[in-house]
């Protein structure tokens, strides 16, 4: 018992360390950029290729990744898009993936915290 209470400690200091995520936007949504990200993301969900939902990244901190379209032998898909949100750590652009927490991050590519209104 006294060392899973340590080891709580231990953890709880160290998540204490890092200063929690804060809402973002892409600094720029250039080409080169929106590659870069639809590769993280496509990685993120697993699949080759994907389509970024409608908005502008530079002012949303929102990222929807569409549900791959129904095959030619399917009716309605009950498939619902994946959202991510896009966040600031540490100096450090991530995006979120909003149901699980996952963070996955966007190397090379610049982000500014969303200002308050």
């Amino acid at each position: 018992m006294k060392y899973r209470i340590l080891s709580v400690s231990f953890l709880a200091g160290i998540a204490a360390c890092q200063s929690s995520p804060e809402p973002a936007t892409l600094t720029d949504a250039s080409p080169e950029t929106m590659a870069a990200l639809t590769g993280v993301l496509a990685a993120a969900v697993d699949r080759a290729q994907i389509q970024i939902g409608p908005g502008d990244l530079t002012r949303e901190s929102v990222i929807s990744v569409l549900p791959p379209k129904p095959g030619p032998l399917e009716g309605n898909s009950p498939a619902m898009p994946t959202i991510f949100d896009i966040v600031l750590m540490d100096g450090d652009c991530y995006v979120r993936e909003r149901q699980s927490g996952e963070m996955f991050p966007l190397t090379g590519i610049a982000c500014t915290p969303v200002e308050a209104n």
